[in-house]
């Protein structure tokens, strides 16, 4: 009896087991948490190096500004991501979920941050 021969059935492989569903996003919202606090952090050790370098050459009260409404909308930005994929996870019962739900939580306190200063800021301008 050889391969070749028609009488006898070709072997099947057994099949290959289901692919594990990957813990990507989970690791996607726990990046992105994390980078909502390498950003908060390095805007506050970066502050006073503004204010000792400016020297009054600059407005900087506009530098400041535009420097915490970049940072803001990366927050923002990194927070939406957080949350979404956080919770795609989270809704899936996926892998990561323990990831996922730190992701979720670092974006939603960003993203709570963030609405207060809008908030205070509204405020700030009425008085």
């Amino acid at each position: 009896m050889s391969v070749s021969d028609p009488s006898v059935p070709p072997q099947t492989a057994s099949p290959a087991p289901p692919p594990r569903p990957s813990a990507a996003l989970a690791v996607v919202s726990l990046v992105a948490g994390l980078v909502i606090v390498a950003l908060q952090v390095a805007l506050q050790l970066v502050l006073p190096l503004i204010y000792s370098t400016t020297g009054g050459t600059v407005d900087l009260v506009t530098l400041l500004n535009v420097i915490q409404l970049v940072q803001g909308m990366l927050v923002a930005l990194c927070a939406i991501v957080a949350v979404a994929t956080g919770l795609i996870v989270l809704v899936r019962r996926g892998p990561g979920r323990a990831r996922a739900g730190a992701g979720v939580a670092l974006g939603g306190a960003a993203l709570a941050t963030l609405v207060a200063t809008l908030l205070q800021s509204a405020l700030l301008s009425v008085f």
